[in-house]
């Protein structure tokens, strides 16, 4: 076996390496932290449908909304008329 035909990493060569690793585990954290942000969003959305689920019609009405309002607002197809 000739070992002139084989590389063997030196410790100079390892830093490319090392870049790889870093621009992986930037990639994986920047996802993480998409994912986080996300059910962050939901879960504040989910509080905020849940407090217009309990208000009575007539507060619904003082925001200009009625009950049957709120799916619309839910899945974001609500447009308030002029």
């Amino acid at each position: 076996m000739n070992l002139s035909n084989h590389t063997y990493p030196l410790a100079g060569d390892q830093s490319e390496g090392a870049a790889n690793v870093a621009t992986g585990l930037s990639s994986v954290l920047a996802q993480w932290h998409r994912l986080v942000a996300s059910v962050a969003a939901k879960r504040a959305r989910n509080r905020e449908m849940r407090a217009l689920y309990r208000l009575g019609d007539r507060e619904l009405w003082d925001l200009g909304l009625s009950r049957s309002d709120l799916l619309r607002v839910e899945n974001g197809s609500y447009h308030r008329g002029s």
